[in-house]
């Protein structure tokens, strides 16, 4: 929505709401607001003095800068634009802000997200009594990793924090009955992005065909795998979609740096600006019979709408269901996905795994169905 190029005055007035809790750090409050307010193409903040621009079309980064200046211990900016800034009296991390790498917006974001959700950041390999939500970052041959407390590595240049370490690791959301023993169990990850969660459930010791049909995030999922090669034996990294025996066309972001969120064969929630990209496409019974896949210990799908496309045919030898729905299309509805888990023998339960939805749990929400 951000990278429209003409937002309505009320659309901006919503931005204005997210920046409001942080604005105390920056010097030049009621210039920062109007710019939102009245949709300049770059927003101008002053620190220490200072003046940096940030393109309107990254806004995000504007709000995930102010919260972290908010969170900081300490932070000093120099007049080239490099950030020193502490969340704590151990870790110091140096962001450029006037050249704002995907790279450098990837932590800004994720220092302001992990921070609101009870994760910490270190730099400092001194500390070896660390809670399960403290995260390393590092730098090799000149790009960041971060490591996750039980050792899972990602390239942060190759992630979005707000999915990939936030509600993957830190909130975990993906957790179920922790009475499970993974090992050698199945997992047919349908949209599995970046890599995060057959890494979360390999590192469980479970074996994991991992479906992902955008391109650019396939690619972000092979250099994520590379990290971790012992993991990644367990995993069958597949580029390919589920929902329909044939090439689907699916709309896509025109950004070709960070990928493409809310990516879909069904419906369009991109901006002007978006492409298509053609995948190849399989029924689940169809792909698991490709791939070898008899029986399914857990079946895990965040693939817009692609489950409502599911038959009473791919369910069988299925005995747990993590379903993440987002229901933009009329024609369908969440009875009839209920009543299709339902007469397959699943009891279904319901809960909400994003904190700033909005929308009733008929239209978005997470169902996990047991087979009973």
């Amino acid at each position: 929505m951000w990278g429209r190029k003409n937002l309505t005055f009320k659309e901006n007035l919503g931005l204005v709401y997210f920046v409001l809790p942080f604005i105390s750090v920056v010097e030049n409050k009621v210039s920062l607001i109007c710019s939102i307010l009245f949709g300049k193409s770059k927003y101008k903040i002053k620190i220490n003095n200072t003046i940096i621009e940030i393109p309107r079309t990254k806004f995000d980064s504007l709000r995930d800068l102010l919260a972290c200046l908010t969170y900081a211990i300490s932070y000093s900016l120099d007049s080239s634009g490099n950030l020193d800034i502490s969340l704590d009296e151990n870790s110091k991390f140096r962001i450029s802000l006037k050249e704002l790498s995907f790279e450098d917006a990837n932590l800004l974001e994720l220092l302001h997200y992990g921070s609101k959700h009870c994760a910490n950041f270190l730099t400092d390999f001194s500390f070896t009594d660390i809670r399960k939500q403290t995260y390393r970052i590092i730098s090799e041959n000149d790009k960041k990793i971060i490591i996750t407390s039980n050792g899972v590595k990602f390239f942060l240049d190759s992630i979005h924090p707000g999915n990939t370490i936030i509600e993957t690791f830190v909130r975990e959301i993906h957790s179920i009955n922790p009475k499970i023993n993974w090992n050698d169990k199945i997992v047919v990850d349908v949209g599995a992005e970046c890599g995060d969660t057959p890494l979360y459930f390999a590192s469980m010791g479970a074996k994991v065909f991992a479906f992902e049909p955008l391109k650019k995030h396939f690619e972000f999922f092979k250099k994520n795998m590379s990290l971790n090669p012992t993991l990644s034996e367990k995993i069958v990294p597949i580029n390919a979609a589920i929902g329909k025996d044939e090439q689907l066309k699916f709309y896509v972001s025109g950004d070709d740096e960070s990928g493409t969120f809310g990516a879909s064969f069904i419906s369009n929630n991109q901006d002007k600006n978006f492409k298509y990209e053609l995948v190849d496409g399989y029924k689940l019974e169809t792909a698991r019979k490709k791939f070898g896949i008899d029986h399914i210990d857990l079946l895990k799908m965040d693939c817009k709408e692609c489950e409502f496309y599911l038959t009473d045919d791919d369910l069988k030898d299925v005995d747990r269901i993590k379903l993440e729905y987002t229901i933009q299309n009329e024609k369908f509805k969440l009875d009839n996905l209920l009543d299709l888990l339902k007469r397959n023998g699943f009891m279904c339960s319901i809960f909400r795994h994003v904190d700033t939805n909005i929308l009733s749990n008929r239209f978005a929400a997470t169902i996990y169905a047991t087979k009973v």
